[in-house]
């Protein structure tokens, strides 16, 4: 198991970040491509030298919106994207996480339907081809994909990571988000021993706020712990500010 911290929105570089990580005595940071300087730094072919001048790792986090069950318009354009990043990426960038999203939503007499449950059997078709197309390209510039829940994610979602498991794809579990769906990740794993490469560990409560530090929830940080050193993961603190991390990092290593 590795532990790191997110790029934090209060930086303006990407060396600010892991000048905080070395203090910390994290392992990695995982950049996040919905940063501009995140992405200007990578253009610009610094960030290479900058973790190896701290002594720290990268994962990158792709774009949060990005849906891969959607129109192949759509999709295409946001695996242009990936592969710019993943080739600029290449020798640094460990692993990238993608959002599985669960899609367009009508609400009918204040109930949310989903058309991708809906239409669930063209949606998984067109979702695991997408995913093994990122993940072909990920591979391409040797870096691995894990696909991470989204917060509130809908109890269909449980088939669809079914489908996934039995393609074979590699997970993140965000803690976090699960509390807010009601654990739906967790309950899965009563039925499948889903492979997770990553994990987004924060503190959450009253099923409505995540992404809260250690010890300022409810969360049961320990039996994740496990589960994360079970699989050798990569572990972000996410946590989204220097002060919360401050208080986490020592939490989390003394559990």
């Amino acid at each position: 198991m590795k532990v790191g911290m997110p790029q934090l929105y209060e930086y303006d570089t990407i060396e600010d970040n892991l000048i905080l990580a070395k203090e910390l005595g994290v392992d990695f940071i995982e950049l996040n491509l919905n940063f501009g300087y995140c992405r200007k730094e990578m253009e610009q072919g610094t960030v290479a030298d900058l973790l190896k001048k701290y002594g720290i790792e990268a994962t990158l986090h792709f774009y949060d919106e990005a849906d891969l069950g959607s129109y192949d318009e759509v999709v295409e354009a946001y695996l242009v994207l990936l592969e710019r990043y993943a080739r600029l990426g290449e020798g640094y960038i460990k692993q990238i996480n993608m959002h599985l999203i669960p899609g367009p939503v009508v609400t009918i007499s204040g109930v949310k339907n989903y058309i991708y449950e809906k239409e669930y059997d063209e949606y998984i078709k067109r979702l695991i081809n997408n995913f093994k197309r990122a993940e072909d390209i990920c591979n391409t510039y040797n870096i691995n994909m894990v696909i991470e829940n989204t917060d509130n994610i809908p109890e269909y979602t449980k088939r669809t990571y079914r489908d996934l498991y039995k393609a074979g794809f590699r997970f993140c579990y965000d803690i976090g988000h699960d509390h807010l769906s009601y654990d739906i990740v967790w309950n899965t794993l009563e039925e499948i021993e889903l492979p997770f490469d990553e994990f987004h560990i924060h503190d959450a409560k009253d099923r409505k706020k995540c992404h809260l530090a250690l010890g300022e929830g409810v969360l049961d940080i320990s039996k994740f712990k496990k589960l994360a050193i079970k699989n050798n993961a990569y572990v972000v603190l996410e946590v989204k500010q220097k002060s919360d991390l401050i208080v986490s990092v020592p939490l989390f290593k003394k559990l």
